[in-house]
């Protein structure tokens, strides 16, 4: 009986993929558009490939993809593969056993995530506890906001090839392994835990008592500033590009018709009129009702407004004080400063970075200031 119960499930399964095939491979014949094939394609792939687990883009290592991976019997030979692959186990030292210890993870990030207690076989350098986050196990918008926002895609490459970089002017958490399976949708961040507002480290945002200080809010700036400029004049090609983490999203946006550029337009929340005092944009009337075609063409007309379209700089649009964390260095009057959550890290042009800057400014100060902006 259950021989047979697993096979009629696997018809199931096959035959939801075929006609899934089928749905796509029409409207890519209808559409004939990449930006529809891309997300015709991200759509069949959660539906079939979500939650198999399969061999890294990165360390080639089939990774967990799930907290339970790890605290399962087969867990701790798992883990030791995995910090084996980054170098981090020292020659003999494996690791015996990993527990979960059930601590609320508020860090804002989403997707599985959870504290881990390790111990080894040997003495060795490397923490008692990390921080584990896979991608989200549940069907649903979130995931499907997470897929076609590359969101795995970018905070894995961030960690691979950007933070080792920026060690300078930035702490980030300390990572021990990162992987991610462009199929699949899997993925999985293995870092230190910070101990948010605890000892030395205070965070800006979630702090409970004493306000920001003018010395955190300037160091802010600054940091920022130079994440932003790292890589002004290079070309890092393993880092996403702006355009191409973010066309997927725009276009699903505009067909929920929740949160598209129409609501923008119409200075709508859900097709509901909202408090207009803080939507202090103006939308040139001849703009209105062309909103498909905007979005269609967004990534293009940002990059058009730089004429060097080979500069780029990070980008990133949740660089905010709720993620910034600060302490004193040793026994010295010097402030540092943290961040984490690198789920939306890319490379702009520098036309689309200016673009994202401007849109916070009011319509009445951008139109004082027209004339400084040109050459």
């Amino acid at each position: 009986m259950e021989s047979g119960i697993g096979l009629s499930s696997l018809a199931y399964t096959g035959y939801g993929a075929a006609l899934c095939i089928i749905v796509v491979s029409s409207m890519c014949f209808w559409l004939r558009d990449a930006m529809v094939l891309a997300i015709s394609m991200t759509l069949l792939k959660m539906l079939c490939c979500k939650g198999r687990r399969a061999r890294g883009k990165l360390t080639g290592l089939v990774f967990p993809i799930c907290v339970d991976d790890l605290t399962s019997p087969s867990g701790a030979a798992l883990l030791t593969r995995m910090l084996l692959a980054e170098n981090h186990l020292p020659d003999g030292v494996v690791v015996t056993s990993v527990e979960n210890l059930d601590k609320k993870v508020t860090d804002g990030v989403k997707g599985d995530k959870a504290v881990l207690e390790v111990k080894y076989s040997g003495p060795c350098e490397l923490p008692s506890r990390f921080f584990l986050k896979c991608n989200l196990q549940k069907l649903g918008a979130m995931r499907l906001l997470v897929a076609t926002s590359d969101v795995c895609w970018c905070e894995a490459f961030f960690y691979k090839y950007l933070a080792p970089e920026t060690k300078d002017c930035l702490r980030t958490p300390k990572c021990f392994f990162v992987d991610l399976n462009f199929v699949t949708g899997e993925f999985c961040l293995l870092t230190e835990v910070l101990d948010f507002g605890s000892g030395k480290l205070l965070p800006l945002k979630h702090r409970v008592r004493d306000a920001a200080t003018l010395e955190e809010q300037l160091l802010f700036i600054e940091t920022g500033a130079r994440l932003h400029t790292h890589s002004w004049s290079s070309k890092p090609v393993e880092i996403p590009r702006f355009h191409q983490t973010r066309r997927q999203m725009w276009l699903l946006c505009m067909v929920s018709g929740w949160m598209g550029l129409k609501q923008t337009v119409q200075k709508t929340v859900k097709g509901k009129s909202a408090n207009l005092e803080w939507m202090t944009w103006s939308c040139p009337i001849d703009l209105v009702g062309k909103e498909w075609e905007l979005i269609w063409d967004m990534a293009d007309i940002l990059t058009s407004l730089a004429l060097e379209r080979d500069m780029v700089a990070f980008g990133h649009n949740d660089l905010t004080t709720d993620n910034a964390f600060y302490w004193r260095e040793g026994g010295s009057e010097q402030l540092r400063m943290g961040l984490f959550d690198w789920q939306q890290s890319c490379m702009n042009n520098i036309g689309q970075e200016w673009a994202w800057n401007w849109h916070f400014l009011e319509p009445e100060f951008l139109d004082k200031n027209e004339d400084r902006r040109r050459p």
